[in-house]
């Protein structure tokens, strides 16, 4: 008999302490799984060719320019987006992508066109350089962005 109120005696006394420890655990366990979800559900790009590169003669100077023609498709599908640009030298190249945006990105393949254009004279701009263009929902960049690098030559 006293065996066995001493084994009760540990458990009662310690029972509110393992049962908040169950709970912290719980907890953390469904944060986990919630977030785990969440990062399933996130929009991601599918661009048609990434990296690309965009190779033009700069023999002209300013308004010298190449493109390159692109699809990309979003899943899941997501709703007015923009697309964002950025050149390793903003001084001297221009990059932009035509449409600016589109109504929704979707599981279907929407054609866009990546243009890269001289600000300067020939002998400045020729060289090799380096961009990305960013889907952006909101403040949100949608993964990946599209790597492409500009030879000038």
């Amino acid at each position: 008999m006293n065996l066995v109120l001493a084994l009760q005696s540990p458990i009662r006394r310690y029972l509110p302490h393992l049962l908040v420890g169950l709970t912290i655990s719980l907890i953390m366990v469904g944060a986990y799984m919630a977030v785990g979800f969440a990062s399933l559900s996130a929009p991601k790009a599918l661009w048609s060719t990434n990296p690309v590169t965009i190779t033009f003669s700069g023999s002209t100077g300013i308004g010298s320019s190449g493109s390159v023609g692109e699809t990309v498709k979003c899943a899941p599908k997501v709703d007015n987006v923009v697309f964002h640009t950025a050149v390793s030298n903003p001084t001297k190249l221009s990059l932009t992508v035509s449409p600016g945006g589109e109504a929704t990105c979707g599981p279907a393949p929407d054609a866009v066109t990546v243009t890269v254009t001289c600000l300067v004279a020939a002998p400045n701009c020729k060289g090799t350089y380096t961009g990305t263009v960013s889907i952006l929902q909101g403040y949100s960049t949608i993964p990946p962005s599209l790597s492409v690098t500009i030879v000038v030559t």
